[in-house]
């Protein structure tokens, strides 16, 4: 039986999902530029509010 921390494990404390941080960052940033796209095309297109 090891202990948390032994044979370089990470304990549940010390993990770090970057890469779903990574992810989720870019589906934003995907999401932000999809959005302003239809806006522009929009005003373009004089659409008001």
């Amino acid at each position: 039986m090891t202990t948390e921390g032994d044979n370089g494990n990470e304990t549940e404390g010390e993990f770090k999902p970057t890469g779903t941080v990574a992810f989720v960052a870019a589906f934003v940033v995907v999401l932000m530029l999809m959005w302003f796209s239809i806006y522009i095309i929009l005003l373009s297109r004089g659409a008001t509010i």
